[in-house]
């Protein structure tokens, strides 16, 4: 029996989805706990042991992929749950992960449990999840951190999990692969100091991006990149070819 639980902020697609596995596996899967939160799932995880986690990505406080900032190795399986088809779904593409989009329907829940347990047959089911770390977190070599100093002491982050920086008067806000941002107590030209030049380049006075997210650079409405997520920023026209030259190295 496939022990399961499920973490979504929303109690009626908790509950719709609980319903669901009662009804088309009731011999071979059991939902043992139901909670609305990354720290609640982490404690019913500690506590309870699930083979098998649906994870809703988009939650307020933590989004889903902050669960894995608990735990340092993974001993549970995850079919990741989303109302969106977003950048974050391209993420666990990449890793050959399971996901459900919402509102969510018979064909795909019966598919997703029928590739687990596929992949629990072969044993390669953590390895996918190593794998979607190591995307979220490129760099695990503890020297590829920096100390963003924030209000209330310092935050440890990859280097490769900053999208980009946006200045906010004296402080600076940073923008994170995992979706929610860092308040920084410094301006940002204290993190173009302290942040590598090869990886991170000042478009703007109010902007400092990291190169590895740029997907498009456009001209034909002023000088804007486009970022993996989707968000466009401005590129200051006096910036501009000196930006052409680091992102193409021309």
């Amino acid at each position: 029996m496939i022990s399961a639980l499920i973490i979504d902020d929303e109690q009626p697609a908790r509950y719709t989805l609980q319903a669901m596995l009662k009804r088309l596996f009731p011999d071979k899967l059991k939902v043992i706990d139901s909670v609305e939160s990354v720290k609640e799932g982490v404690i019913s995880i500690n506590r309870l042991h699930p083979d098998l986690v649906f994870l809703d990505i988009e939650m307020p406080g933590e989004n889903g992929f902050k669960l894995f900032d608990y735990f340092n190795d993974v001993p549970f399986s995850v079919i990741f749950t989303t109302a969106y088809q977003d950048f974050a779904i391209n993420a666990v593409k990449v890793a050959a992960l399971d996901y459900i989009l919402k509102p969510i329907n018979q064909i795909d829940l019966q598919e997703a449990i029928a590739l687990y347990e596929k992949r629990q047959a072969k044993g390669i089911s953590h390895e996918h999840i190593e794998k979607f770390l190591s995307s979220l977190n490129p760099l695990p070599d503890p020297k590829g951190k920096v100390a963003l100093p924030t209000f209330t002491g310092y935050q440890l982050e990859n280097v490769n999990s900053l999208m980009y920086c946006e200045a906010e008067q004296n402080y600076t806000r940073i923008f994170t692969v995992r979706g929610e941002p860092i308040l920084v107590s410094k301006p940002i030209s204290y993190l173009e100091e302290i942040l590598p030049s090869d990886i991170f380049f000042r478009i703007h006075k109010s902007f400092l991006v990291n190169l590895n997210f740029i997907k498009s650079y456009s001209r034909s409405e002023g000088f804007q990149v486009v970022l993996d997520n989707g968000t466009i920023l401005d590129v200051a026209t006096r910036r501009n070819q000196k930006f052409l030259k680091a992102l193409t190295g021309k």
